[in-house]
């Protein structure tokens, strides 16, 4: 079995290592892009700061920046930058009645970074450094430093781990100031002056790993969303052919053990990690519960009813488990939207994981 993590080709709000793996790609091809990213946002907007779109020259664009007449405008920005091969920072204010009137149901003001991007062997290597940064999941930050240059603006990246700047793009001899460089990487990207320079921090962390314990009805249907979703999805069975490439091909690892009751065993769970608990009978999920208890992952959630929930939870009280450590269980899992099909399930899931990563992010 292999606990190599993959990253999917795919694009995800959620998940900048798989945008970052389609940027790299696409320089790697020899494409000219414009990374468009949103760096301010005051009142409500559709999308927050950090949310990036990469624009080609033949008009595809990949991720999102939050659909509607801001989209568009930034499209048409987006071009323009690749035609002068000079990056902008543009404001877009957008009142509620235009809002309506575009299918948009945001109003507020964004700023907008839009800069050109080609596949220069600096600018390749940069990005497969910021990638390696993220698939050892260690913890860095990239740093954008906007000056303002006429009508336009220069920009220059910078990759922070380990506590120091370990890559830059262009190469600069200029860097960053010292305590930027050494302060602890933020919880949410920050825009902060320093006289003729602004610098935009987006911390640099791997993906949300949720474990599946379980390859039956449910996971067949709940691993497609959150691969969609921008999390990585491990699927865990003591059933070969419930836990094969061809039940989940989007999943990125399969792990077969031989019981469940020792089924995490070795896997690398924790904070950053959601368990869900999706087996074939009560003794399976008490046996998977008890595991995750003891690894203390960002999330917990089991299926069930309440009775279901009350005595497994007696049961693992009576093995020591704290009521605090039961309360970190979500049980029954999923949103309570009334569903009853698998389908139905694995939506209320998903949305549950969504709300749960959210909230973490500070953007509940």
């Amino acid at each position: 079995m292999s606990q190599e993590w993959s990253v999917a080709r795919v694009d995800a709000a959620g998940d900048a290592t798989a945008f970052l793996a389609r940027l790299a790609e696409l320089l790697a091809g020899g494409e000219r892009l414009a990374l468009c990213t949103i760096l301010r946002l005051v009142g409500s907007g559709p999308r927050r700061p950090a949310a990036k779109m990469l624009v080609r020259e033949g008009g595809e664009s990949v991720g999102t920046v939050g659909g509607g007449v801001l989209e568009a405008r930034v499209t048409a920005w987006a071009h323009e930058v690749l035609g002068t091969g000079g990056a902008v920072c543009r404001p877009f204010a957008l009142d509620l009645e235009q809002a309506s009137d575009e299918g948009m149901t945001c109003g507020g003001e964004v700023e907008v970074l839009i800069e050109p991007l080609d596949g220069t062997p600096a600018g390749r290597t940069f990005f497969d450094r910021v990638l390696a940064v993220l698939r050892r999941a260690e913890r860095g930050c990239l740093v954008t430093a906007i000056s303002q240059a006429g009508e336009g603006v220069v920009t220059e990246h910078f990759l922070l781990a380990g506590g120091r700047s370990v890559a830059s793009l262009p190469p600069s001899a200029r860097g960053l100031p010292e305590d930027l460089v050494h302060a602890p990487a933020p919880a949410a990207p920050w825009l902060v002056e320093r006289g003729a320079f602004r610098y935009f921090l987006e911390p640099l962390a791997p993906p949300i790993t949720v474990v599946v314990c379980g390859g039956g009805h449910i996971a067949v249907h709940l691993v497609p969303l959150c691969h969609l979703l921008g999390f990585r999805t491990v699927v865990v069975d003591d059933r070969a052919d419930f836990a094969s490439r061809e039940r989940f091909p989007l999943a990125t690892d399969l792990i077969v053990v031989p019981s469940l009751e020792h089924g995490l065993e070795g896997l690398p769970i924790g904070d950053s990690s959601y368990v869900v608990i999706v087996t074939r009978g009560h003794g399976r999920d008490q046996a998977i519960l008890r595991q995750s208890l003891q690894c203390r992952p960002g999330y917990i959630g089991m299926i069930g009813s309440r009775r279901k929930r009350a005595l497994v939870f007696e049961q693992l009280a009576s093995e020591g488990f704290t009521p605090d450590d039961l309360a970190r269980v979500i049980c029954p899992v999923g949103l309570p939207i009334g569903a009853e099909t698998p389908e139905e399930i694995a939506v209320s899931i998903a949305a549950e994981l969504v709300a749960t990563r959210a909230a973490r992010s500070g953007r509940s």
